[in-house]
């Protein structure tokens, strides 16, 4: 897992592996006020960005997850998120196992799980070990907008 603020990006970005490079340079160029809710393709179907609108909920009331085959970035534009991440190498069980169509595998209660709380500007990388979850709100409910890039793996 890797956090930053996108206002940083500049002076960070040569640290960083080029594909993650391309996919952060696409967050901190896009003006995002412009485009609409939807799936947007940045290197065809092994890169792109989903831009979503979403009730952000309790912890108690969203599951965690898991990917294999994609990176996550999620990025916050408009709102406060919290994120939750604990290791894979913690030892956590799916309470459904990994669904190789949709790439994912959902977890419940998590026993070393770390909240990370999100401002607008933020962004999140997370690999394919790291389980998160996304969308939580600590203040109860509120809405927020937010960007997520899906990484295939198989670019790095």
């Amino acid at each position: 897992m890797l956090i930053g603020k996108i206002e940083n990006w500049t002076k960070e970005r040569n640290y960083a592996h080029p594909v993650i490079r391309r996919a952060i340079d696409f967050l901190d160029e896009t003006d995002f006020s412009l485009l609409e809710d939807g799936k947007y393709p940045i290197w065809g179907d092994d890169m792109y960005a989903r831009i979503m609108t979403i009730d952000a909920k309790p912890r108690a009331e969203q599951s965690a997850e898991k990917h294999e085959r994609f990176l996550d970035i999620h990025y916050l534009l408009n709102g406060e998120e919290t994120i939750g991440w604990q290791s894979l190498a913690c030892g956590a069980e799916p309470v459904r196992p990994y669904e190789e169509e949709q790439d994912y595998a959902l977890y419940g209660a998590l026993s070393e799980e770390s909240l990370q709380a999100m401002k607008p500007g933020m962004y999140m990388v997370l690999l394919p070990d790291d389980i998160h979850r996304p969308g939580l709100s600590e203040t109860g409910a509120s809405v927020i907008r937010k960007v997520v890039v899906k990484v295939d793996k198989e670019l790095l």
